[in-house]
């Protein structure tokens, strides 16, 4: 989801004045003097780290004082190094009115470069992979679980753990398996499906059966989830594939892409030519690839595009099971149910993504030989009425927070109640095949298992260690994962508080705005998905959203080919996460204003010419400092609900109005406003 844009071209879009930092001078070597400033920081804050009493000292022997406005605390030495290198070099420069992105990210852009094998990074990026190096520090210490204090759950928990890491790691067992792994399993699903059957639809669900349960989706995805309009209640979710083989559907139209691609598949089958053909390599050309490239297009084009695929209203229609059979009758709903739910559940209804997916998609098992398909594998809110808004305060009063760990399902600071968790998961330390279809198994056995049972609302859908956050409608709650808890979303306690409020606090109320965007406002209090909005209220908020549709559409990113024309955010796709990003800075910042003025915080060094207004914003848009290839960015414009980066960074500080203002830009009204 991270990605670069090429720069729009809707006039006054990101306003048209010019402002320089309070005090701030024109240099002649920018660069040099941020660097200074930096090196000066960091040798004073380590000094001062080490002896605070000589530093105190030192300042009445000289007469030199330390203004008593003025944060020295390690973190505050920390985010100033951060915020000074993330700056452009030539930030003073640069209209922040105009290109904020730049402005606040052109330093970070310049000292950071993505790895082969990424197609984009953003300052998430690497906060996940300093958790992951944490962990890695874990399990890689010598005798863990020999240390004193850990209870003998704990050590069963962390013996399990690290078995399954060593043989993640263990690089000369899986080049001695090689793909032998993998050949078994084709092995096996050939007996369930029998490649040269000429009856397509034979054994068909045996075989989707075992993939469900080797967490691989095909043709369609069998998931349980809380109902959206019965969330105290799980049910069967039938959906269309997000992915066929291309990561969208618009790739299958690509010439170059297509051609690439069927390569790819072309080599592929030449590994695994003894599973495909009884008379050697005779069979194995471009002419099975191509078969298969084609019935991926056929599965594409009949699957819905992103954007009603990510609508509430759209995806939602209950079937009962005999209608759900007359949709895809060369499907055993029955079948999967039986083998997969509790033995004493009832399948009575199904929650069908996409019913006219299922008509094509049973028309085109009907037209494929089998061989192709084995390959395939509020209060201030004006626009809302009274009774809305005060429906919205009971939503947000309602609202559950998880934040740090599971303290349930499983309990992680209990090292019985994880045990028990994870009883039933078997892990070899070398076989990590194995291992992540054991995996796949459990997690599959788990999600099944709660069919017939009240929703279990402990249960979180993000890990601790996750670098994110996420707003969950059904259950009307909002996750924040010990993971984000970092810089430079969060410095630490004694750091100023606008860095945070300006990152984490923004980031919290970003989920928060989930609860009334163009997807959450279809859930009230409870988390049941209804309509709890009058007429009125949907008139005012549609022509509000209309203006964020409009204004994102304008962002482009470089087109496919260098002759292609460029493409354009899809505004109604990513319209509630840029609604949310405009509502979680708008709430981040009063909440802010309203807690400095009773305690307000100290100034960082070697920024003191910047307010602390305005390195709110600064900080805000750190988080979401990006690079990408244009690649990844021309993926994203046709999957990711998200706009790039940049776009979330020019598009959000010009829908605010305390940015305009913080930065002195001369037209101060924000081009759309929901709150």
């Amino acid at each position: 989801m991270d990605y670069r844009y090429q720069k729009h071209s809707c006039s006054g879009t990101f306003g048209d004045g010019s402002f320089m930092p309070a005090g701030a001078r024109k240099r002649s070597n920018p660069r040099l003097l941020t660097v200074a400033k930096w090196l000066a920081i960091c040798a004073c804050g380590a000094y001062f780290v080490a002896n605070r009493s000589i530093l105190g000292s030192i300042a009445l022997s000289t007469n030199v004082t330390v203004s008593p406005d003025l944060c020295l605390e390690p973190e505050c030495i920390h985010a100033a190094s951060e915020i000074l290198y993330n700056l452009d070099p030539h930030y003073e420069d640069i209209d922040p009115c105009v290109d904020f992105d730049q402005y606040a990210c052109g330093g970070w852009r310049d000292r950071h470069d993505m790895r082969p094998d990424q197609g984009s990074i953003f300052t998430g990026t690497f906060m996940s992979e300093n958790a992951q190096m944490r962990l890695r520090h874990i399990l890689e210490v010598p005798n863990v679980s020999g240390e004193q204090g850990l209870s003998s759950a704990d050590k069963h928990n962390f013996k399990k753990l690290k078995s399954a890491y060593d043989a993640c790691i263990d690089v000369e067992a899986l080049k001695q398996r090689g793909s032998q792994p993998l050949d078994d399993l084709l092995a096996e699903i050939a007996t369930i499906y029998y490649l040269h059957d000429e009856d397509p639809q034979k054994n068909l669900t045996d075989a989707l059966l075992y993939l469900i349960q080797t967490d691989v989706s095909a043709l369609a995805t069998f998931s349980v989830s809380p109902d959206d309009r019965d969330p105290d209640n799980v049910a069967i979710f039938v959906t269309p594939p997000r992915e066929i083989g291309l990561p969208s559907r618009e790739f299958y139209n690509n010439t170059q892409v297509v051609e690439d691609y069927t390569n790819v598949v072309s080599n592929l089958l030449l590994l695994f030519k003894h599973r495909f053909s009884s008379d050697g390599e005779s069979r194995f050309s471009f002419k099975l690839a191509n078969k298969v490239i084609l019935f991926e297009k056929k599965l594409a084009d009949a699957t819905p595009d992103t954007q009603a695929q990510e609508d509430v209203t759209q995806y939602y229609n209950p079937r009962t099971l005999d209608e759900t059979k007359s949709l895809i009758p060369e499907i055993s709903f029955e079948l999967i149910v039986n083998s997969l739910a509790p033995k004493d559940f009832q399948a009575e209804r199904f929650i069908i993504g996409s019913p006219c997916y299922l008509k094509k998609l049973s028309t085109i098992i009907q037209d494929t030989p089998r061989e192709e398909q084995f390959v395939y594998v509020l209060d201030g809110t004006k626009w809302m009425s009274a009774e809305v808004r005060q429906l919205g305060k009971q939503k947000v009063a309602n609202l559950i927070q998880k934040i740090g760990n599971p303290s349930k399902s499983p309990n992680l600071m209990d090292g019985e109640d994880v045990k028990k968790y994870y009883n039933e998961l078997s892990v070899s330390r070398d076989r990590f095949f194995e291992n992540s279809v054991g995996i796949a198994k459990f997690e599959l056995k788990r999600e099944w298992s709660q069919l017939g049972k009240p929703t279990n609302r402990d249960e979180w859908e993000m890990t601790a260690p996750t670098v994110n956050a996420y707003y969950n409608p059904p259950g009307n709650e909002i996750v924040f994962p010990a993971g984000i808890m970092q810089p430079p979303a969060f410095y630490g306690s004694k750091a100023p508080l606008y860095l945070a409020y300006g990152a984490f606090g923004a980031i919290s109320g970003h989920e928060l705005s989930h609860a009334f965007d163009s997807t959450g406002r279809h859930y009230d209090q409870t988390g049941n998905s209804t309509n709890w909005w009058d007429d009125r209220t949907v008139a005012a908020f549609e022509e509000r959203a209309q203006c964020f549709v409009d204004q994102y559409s304008n962002f482009t990113v470089p087109g496919p080919d260098p002759d292609a024309e460029p493409l354009h955010v899809n505004g109604r796709l990513t319209l509630g996460e840029n609604i949310a990003d405009a509502g979680g800075i708008a709430a981040s910042f009063h909440a802010w204003r309203k807690r400095d003025g009773s305690h307000a915080d100290k100034a960082l060094p070697g920024l003191e010419n910047f307010t602390k207004e305005q390195l709110f914003f600064i900080s805000y848009s750190t988080w979401w400092c990006s690079k990408t290839t244009k690649e990844a960015a021309v993926q994203a414009i046709y999957t990711d609900p998200h706009a790039p980066k940049p776009a979330r960074i020019l598009g959000t500080m010009a829908n605010s109005r305390e940015f305009r203002e913080a930065f002195q830009c001369q037209t101060k009204e924000p081009v759309c406003e929901l709150w």
